[in-house]
Order: structure tokens, then sequence, then C-alpha cells
């Protein structure tokens, strides 16, 4: 596990932000005061700062799923995709925060079709939406230039080069924070995936423990990026409240499914 966000920031600071735009010494202290006691002045997010925050980010443990779908080592029926979010309720959204988890929803959710081959028109349609009530269309432009492979093995690296490039586009816009809140949404609907009754798990039992072991670890991550930043992006608190109860629901396959009616839940306050 990486140090914390909070703790880079002092040490960027430290180490020479003073000499950065002309700031001078005593103010570069007190922002490393600040970020010390957890609160991260807007003056401070740097370049090098972000370039940490990216990696923090672009070392989140990859979901299996979709992978172990296109492997046959799970399984779930293309009649039991109602889990999924519908696609109406992206007309319910009204703030930036929400919009932005949900486009991770529906983004963790298009991965899964496209792995089950099916239709793309509809999802493609909420995704046009909300890319472009955030101002990123661009990310529906990445999407759809990662080619699903037909190798299967290849899938895994593909989903992680996606999530890479959305990161990255992201972070070259300046909207750290929206990349934050969308890979929020991706855990959440990723973990609702493995909640559900009807998935079917085949194979070797260290599948699971695999498949169970990464969505922790995405989880343990994501916690703590979000709590650090929260401090310089307060919408970022609601999420950090909503994602804190999840890790010990996702234990195991079975812990999951006995929790899938709190993980909905969940899911639900995701977007309000």
């Amino acid at each position: 596990m990486k140090k914390s966000y909070v703790i880079i920031l002092t040490a960027a600071i430290s180490l020479g932000l003073a000499s950065c735009g002309g700031k001078k010494a005593s103010d570069a202290a007190q922002d490393a005061a600040a970020a010390n006691a957890g609160i991260i002045s807007k003056s401070v997010l740097t370049e090098e700062i972000k370039q940490e925050t990216i990696s923090l980010l672009t070392d989140l443990p990859a979901s299996d799923i979709p992978q172990r779908i296109a492997a046959g080592e799970i399984e779930i029926a293309v009649g039991n995709l109602s889990y999924m979010l519908a696609p109406s309720k992206a007309a319910e959204l009204t703030t930036a925060s929400q919009k932005a988890r949900a486009l991770g929803v529906y983004i963790a959710d298009y991965n899964v079709l496209r792995v089950l081959q099916q239709p793309l028109t509809t999802i493609e349609g909420v995704l046009a939406k909300l890319t472009s009530d955030l101002d990123i269309t661009f990310i529906l432009n990445t999407l759809k230039a990662t080619p699903m492979p037909a190798n299967k093995e290849e899938i895994r690296g593909m989903l992680r080069a996606q999530e890479e490039a959305v990161i990255n586009a992201l972070a070259a816009n300046d909207k750290i924070n929206v990349a934050v809140e969308l890979l929020g949404g991706m855990a959440v609907e990723n973990a609702y995936l493995y909640a559900n009754p009807t998935l079917v798990v085949k194979g070797d039992i260290t599948y699971v423990e695999t498949l169970s072991n990464n969505m922790l670890k995405r989880f343990g991550i994501l916690g703590e990026i979000v709590d650090d930043l929260s401090a310089y992006y307060p919408e970022l608190k609601t999420l950090s409240e909503t994602l804190t109860p999840l890790p010990d629901k996702l234990t195991s396959v079975d812990a999951a499914r006995k929790a899938n009616a709190e993980i909905i839940g969940i899911r639900d306050q995701l977007l309000k």
C-alpha cells in the first residue's frame, strides 16, 4: 500500500513547492502544516502531486469480473442482467458528483455487456448523455476506441489499459475528482454483480478468493485516496461515507450474497 495522499502532499511541499510560482517559504510551511492537519489548500495541487494521485489510482487492482466471465470461470446469464442500473436513472441525476458516480456504474455495466456480446446502443446513449453533462465527451471516445480483444486472455490487459486511459484523460483536463468519483461507481457496481445470487462461479476456489481479494484491495486503496482528497474536494466526503461499509460485505461470495440487499442500498445511496 502506498503512502496516503496527505503524506505525499506534505512531502511534496517540503521538497520544493516553495519555489513554484514564487510561493514564499512561509506560505509553503503553512500549506505543509495544513496538509498535516488534513486541510489541503487549493493552491498546492501541483503537477507533482497530481502525478502521485494518478499513480495511486492506476495502481488500483483491476476488476477480474469481465475477464473471468469471458474465460468461462464465472457465469451470468443474459437473462440475469437486471442488476444493472436502469438507463432511465441517468435522467434523474442533478449534481455533477451523482453523474460522475453513475458514469462509473454504467462503464462497469458497459464492459460486462461487451464481454457478453450484448447490444450497446442504449448504454452508449446513457454514457453520451453523462459525459456531455460533465463536459468529458472524450471519455466515451476512449471507451469506444478500446476494442474487445478476440483472445479472452487479453481482456484483463485491455480493461486495465482502458481504465488508465480514462484516469489520465481526466487528470489532463484537471478533473481528477471526477476520476475518483467514477472509479468509486465502477467499484460499487462490480461489488453488486459479485453479490448477485445468479452469478455462477466455476473451477478452483482460488478464482473466488482472488476475485474477492482484488475487490477488497481496490476498495482499501480507493478509500484512502477518497478520505484524503475529500479535504480538497468536499463533495468526495459522501463517496467516502458510502464506500466505508462495503469491504466487510465482500469477504466472500456467500457474504456478498447475504448482503445483497445492503449492497444495492449502498449503490442507491451513491446516486443520491
